[in-house]
């Protein structure tokens, strides 16, 4: 398994101007393959399961429910990868640790059939040394 493809990956996913090219490398190269699955470990994320449910407060209306996700991580790639159900809808997420950069693809119900993709990014902020001088 050539891992050298995640840099490809991630270079394709910070300059995408279509996230569905991004999403089609990802399942091309490596989500479909089980040499690839085999390298990770499961994982959790905080920082994923957080932003899981605030993008899918973007897309959905009302209340969100994140359910079954299960997250991998290739840790000397700083990669992680998974899928989840957003109130219903099948999920898939990928995202490097390193450059703290994701994609997010949802799969919207019918009647709609469509994919909802989104590209993120975020950093955890630091907690504060002392309490606010306002």
């Amino acid at each position: 398994m050539d891992l050298s493809l995640l840099g490809t990956l991630k270079e394709k996913l910070a300059k995408a101007a279509r996230f569905s090219d991004v999403l089609d490398y990802f399942l091309t190269h490596f989500g479909e393959k089980s040499e690839f699955i085999a390298l990770g470990e499961r994982t959790r994320h905080p920082f994923l399961e957080s932003i899981l449910a605030q993008i899918g407060g973007q897309i959905f209306p009302g209340n969100v429910v994140v359910t079954n996700l299960i997250l991998t991580q290739v840790p000397e790639q700083q990669f992680v990868h998974g899928g989840c159900a957003i109130n219903g809808c099948l999920a898939t997420v990928i995202y490097f640790d390193d450059v703290q950069l994701g994609l997010l693809s949802v799969v919207m119900p019918p009647p709609v059939t469509e994919t909802k993709l989104v590209r993120f990014s975020g950093r955890r902020m630091p907690r504060p040394s002392g309490p606010s001088v306002n």
